[in-house]
């Protein structure tokens, strides 16, 4: 019994988080989530399920978070990634076309492109799965993945094959870089004081195990436009296996070599030897069908070049 307890607390929280995949969560978003009465778990979830935050931290805004009710373990958890996301971890356009500061990247979420996951289906399947009945409402959510993770409703990769029935919702990505554009990638290894395991977070579990931008291939991605805004998909002339992706030569203009120079143990820089062509573009991780975590909710950084 306890063990249904903690799943349907779990599936729960997901609902509150799902949502929040694909919304920029910011300093005002947390205040608003903390007066709307949502507990610290549950907005740290929809902070680490974002694929786009900026959280600042300073004096001020500490008064303000104990002003709304924030307990101890809140206003901890967003000092450490305030200093996490203003100290550049992850993939960052380092030569931003308008010749400001270096730009983070921050991941895009794949869905499967088979229209009508719902996540009542999800939690019916799970919680069947678990004996207990439903009484989830019928909300859709895009995509579904962290339903699907909870409920038990099986993994987005399972094979090579599914990699053709993934994509990046719009027709563009929200980072716009020139035909020479130059990456850093930062793997904070020396205290693993933010990729790591603590509450659970399916992206931390992939990045924590990634030493080197090599294990990253970067793709032109395929954009089909439609009225609701387009998706980009990886094009048909490659397939993916546990090696990464691979082609004849008709394919060879998707995917895309790109030098490494590593700075130091945990940075290492990316540049291209020739200017790339305009387009839509992600870096995807190769071993993507060797890691669970990375199977249930594959992501990738892109970006646009004009």
């Amino acid at each position: 019994m306890k063990k249904k307890l903690l799943f349907i607390a779990m599936f729960v929280a997901s609902v509150f988080t799902a949502n929040a995949q694909n919304d920029e969560v910011n300093n005002q978003t947390v205040l608003d989530l903390l007066k709307e009465g949502f507990s610290s778990e549950e907005i740290i979830g929809a902070i680490e399920n974002s694929t786009t935050r900026t959280i600042t931290f300073n004096i001020n805004y500490m008064r303000q978070l104990k002003a709304a009710g924030a307990d101890a373990s809140l206003t901890s958890y967003i000092q450490k990634i305030a200093k996490v996301d203003n100290g550049y971890e992850g993939v960052i356009l380092w030569n931003p076309v308008d010749g400001g500061k270096p730009t983070k990247i921050y991941r895009c979420n794949f869905e499967k492109e088979k229209k009508g996951f719902n996540l009542a289906t999800a939690a019916a399947i799970g919680l069947a799965a678990y004996g207990v009945g439903s009484a989830v409402s019928d909300r859709n959510i895009s995509g579904g993945e962290a339903a699907a993770v909870t409920a038990g409703a099986g993994l987005m990769m399972t094979s090579g094959k599914d990699i053709q029935k993934m994509m990046i919702p719009g027709s563009k990505a929200k980072t716009k870089t020139s035909r020479q554009p130059v990456f850093r990638f930062y793997f904070n290894k020396v205290d693993n004081a933010s990729f790591n395991s603590e509450h659970a977070n399916w992206y931390e579990m992939v990045m924590n195990d990634i030493q080197s931008p090599n294990e990253f291939q970067l793709i032109k991605m395929q954009v089909k436009e439609n009225k609701k805004g387009g998706r980009r998909l990886f094009p048909s002339s490659m397939s993916y296996t546990v090696a990464g992706f691979s082609g004849s030569n008709a394919s060879t203009r998707e995917m895309i070599n790109f030098e490494i120079n590593p700075i130091n143990n945990n940075t290492f820089e990316v540049t291209f030897s020739q200017p790339l062509e305009p387009g839509e573009y992600c870096f995807f991780y190769k071993s993507g069908l060797q890691n669970k975590y990375f199977q249930t909710q594959p992501f990738g950084f892109d970006f646009s070049v004009e």
